[in-house]
């Protein structure tokens, strides 16, 4: 995780990516450390480069080489480590005792299903070990006899499992016949505009525990207030307003300083508050343009998206889906301002409704001249929306290629993942945006 702010509260963070990348450290870690005799413990090793090294290492078992994961058959306190290419990881002590689980937990591969979806559930007790099959888990007081469950009827589903006297948690399920959501796509090979205005999205990763954010968030607010073509979003990383698609791309994209304000990509970095980055993004021609609808309909959230072609792309292109939330205050006090708790946080990125990374619009899709449409119904709204009346929807497209760079030795590198953004669009919730 992040824990530092970038250097210079002027300008953005130096280019996040290191031209040439070693594994320095090593770090061992497990579920858990306390178990009970005859129990197999998996071991995960991780870099400082955040890759897996987990197969790749030596693990020794009071200095004796052995095998992950690793058997735990007698009482006793054991220090298991990893080694990795001459770098030896942190020690870890294993506490192995003879004496029955004292409670056991339920849970199940997602978080929610519709009629016709299977669930599978695993249930453990607290010393990590796999009791599925040995124990009994009802739903609504019915024992299952099959897994994965699947739900054949819409309702109220609640699950609980028991072994050796032990009784789970209590999951409970309210589950939707399919049509409550609807994901489908058309193209038509006529319709698109002539031509399309540039807008350009910028986006900021930023956190409530960095004294410099408040500086680059104030010039973004100066910068879109003089512009209606251009648009922010917040990706927040450390903090309560953080999402998993946030903590992903703060490690997919090497971001190492805070602030970090991209302007249409992670390929150029703004120098704020000078606009002749963003001047130059919006000057450029529009080969695609974006209409969108958004509303919310019995609680869940509709959208229509189309995309228009002016030109046909040369490249794999993406489709990304935001939901943002403007004036969104929290809990935690934001580092660097005097307003703390009360400072209010600008365009929060809330959810994220496709692929992390996007998702692929078809060539036979993307056709000069013609019109991409993807209409989404009975989206889920997040639990971590403050007012509904502040929610807007950001859509944009994009490719994705992998930069190239020469390093400070003269080698030539290409592993470091980018894209730009085609032509973005925002649109309050409750309202439509056509094309312009």
């Amino acid at each position: 995780m992040v824990s530092s702010c970038s250097s210079n509260d002027d300008s953005p963070a130096p280019n996040p990516v290191d031209p040439d990348p070693t594994v320095t450290a090593i770090t061992l870690s497990t579920a858990v450390t306390e178990v009970n005799t005859n129990s197999q413990v998996v071991f995960s090793v991780i870099s400082n480069l955040d890759t897996d090294l987990s197969s790749q290492s030596t693990f020794k078992l009071d200095g004796v080489t052995t095998t992950n994961p690793i058997s735990f058959n007698s009482e006793g306190s054991f220090q298991v480590t990893a080694e990795y290419e001459g770098l030896t990881s942190n020690a870890l002590t294993i506490t192995v005792v003879d004496a029955p689980p004292t409670s056991i937990v339920l849970s199940f591969d997602e978080d929610a299903y519709f009629t016709g979806d299977s669930a599978t559930f695993v249930v453990k007790d607290n010393f990590n070990n796999n009791v599925t099959t040995e124990a009994e888990v009802t739903v609504n007081g019915t024992v299952i006899t099959t897994n994965p469950y699947t739900f054949t009827a819409s309702g109220s589903y609640d699950f609980v499992a028991t072994y050796e006297g032990l009784t789970s948690n209590s999951v409970n399920f309210v589950v939707q016949t399919a049509s409550a959501y609807s994901d489908t796509v058309s193209f038509s090979a006529t319709g698109a505009p002539s031509t399309f205005t540039k807008k350009a999205l910028l986006g900021d990763f930023t956190g409530t525990w960095c004294v410099y954010c408040p500086n680059a968030a104030s010039a973004i607010a100066t910068a879109l207030s003089g512009n209606s073509n251009l648009f922010g979003v917040g990706y927040h990383a450390g903090d309560p307003m953080e999402i998993s698609e946030t903590d992903y791309w703060v490690n997919y994209y090497n971001v190492t300083g805070f602030p970090t304000v991209y302007v249409n990509g992670p390929d150029t970095w703004w120098n704020y508050p000078d606009m002749a980055q963003v001047n130059a993004e919006l000057a450029e021609e529009a080969t695609v343009g974006l209409a969108v609808n958004a509303a919310i309909v019995g609680g869940k959230l509709d959208l229509e998206v189309s995309v228009g072609f002016k030109s046909t792309p040369s490249e794999e292109i993406k489709l990304m889906i935001y939901l943002t939330e403007d004036n969104v205050t929290t809990t935690s006090p934001q580092a660097g301002s005097s307003q703390g708790a009360d400072y209010v946080h600008r365009d929060v990125l809330r959810e994220v409704y496709t692929d992390q990374l996007g998702d692929v619009i078809s060539s036979s899709n993307a056709i000069a001249g013609g019109v991409f449409t993807r209409t989404i119904t009975g989206l889920d709204l997040p639990d971590n929306i403050d007012d509904t009346n502040e929610l807007k929807v950001i859509v944009y497209v994009r490719n994705s290629y992998l930069k190239t760079f020469v390093d400070y030795s003269g080698n030539t590198h290409t592993d470091s993942p980018h894209y730009d953004i085609y032509n973005v669009q925002e649109v309050h919730v409750g309202n439509s945006q056509a094309f312009d």
